[in-house]
This record gives structure tokens, sequence and C-alpha cells, in this order.
């Protein structure tokens, strides 16, 4: 086990509020909880910071008043493999089959969230260089 460094975050009172309750109900303390989202959320975008070839899926809701996120397709087909378009309560829901160079799927990442999406990349192959990236 690596070892540990204490610091202060802020965060909204609503976050906050849902965590110990979160740790309540999972009988787990925020200490463990805020590690694991971090540790996931560093995983996911390391994707992005490390140049390699990429493979995963990219999770996009958008309300459905709005331009859909199907018209990227054609702009980024050289690294969509494919794609399922579907309705759900006044939202559009895309995913997105992607491969290819990471830093291609992070221009894909940045242009959906241009478009007001939010964007979830859930990589297939995991990537250990924290270690790497926080001695440079």
């Amino acid at each position: 086990m690596s070892s540990k460094r204490r610091f202060g975050v802020s965060i909204p009172s609503d976050i906050a509020d849902a965590l110990d309750k979160l740790a309540e109900l999972t009988g787990s303390d925020r200490s463990s909880i805020v590690a694991e989202a971090l540790r996931t959320y560093l995983h996911d975008h390391l994707h992005y910071m490390i140049p390699h070839k990429c493979t995963g899926f990219i999770i996009v809701v958008k309300k459905e008043k709005n331009v859909s996120p199907s018209i990227v397709i054609d702009k980024f087909k050289d690294i969509i493999q494919s794609y399922n378009h579907t309705h759900y309560e006044g939202k559009c829901i895309e995913i997105f089959f992607v491969s290819g160079y990471s830093g291609r799927i992070a221009e894909l990442d940045r242009k959906l969230r241009s478009m007001g999406c939010s964007v979830r990349y859930i990589p297939l192959q995991s990537i250990n260089k924290i270690e790497e990236i926080t001695k440079e």
C-alpha cells in the first residue's frame, strides 16, 4: 500500500452532504470514497495526457432540444468504430465505441463538451502511469 498524504479541499455543501450519506450507507469513510473517485478520474483522464493507442467507450448525454451529438460522427469517423443513439426522458444519449490515438479521442471529448454535452470516457485498457506523471 502506498503512503498517504493529507490535504484539504473545499467542495459544495450538497456534495459534502451526499458524500457523508454515501459513507454512512456503505459503511465506508469519506477519505476512501474520495480516494477511489480520484483514482477513477485520474485513470480515465490519463488516456488523454499520455500519447498511445487507446480503445474505450464515450457516453454522451444531451438535452434533446439542442443539437444532437451525432453530428460529430463524420468528422471523427477515423476513431468512432460504432455508436448507439437513443432517447430517454427528454435526453439524447449516444454511446460511441472509439479506438485510435489518445489525442484524437481527447479532441472528440472536447468537441462534445463544447456542444454542451455531458461526456464520460471509459477506457478498456488500464494505464498505470500515475507515478510517472507525478515524478515529472
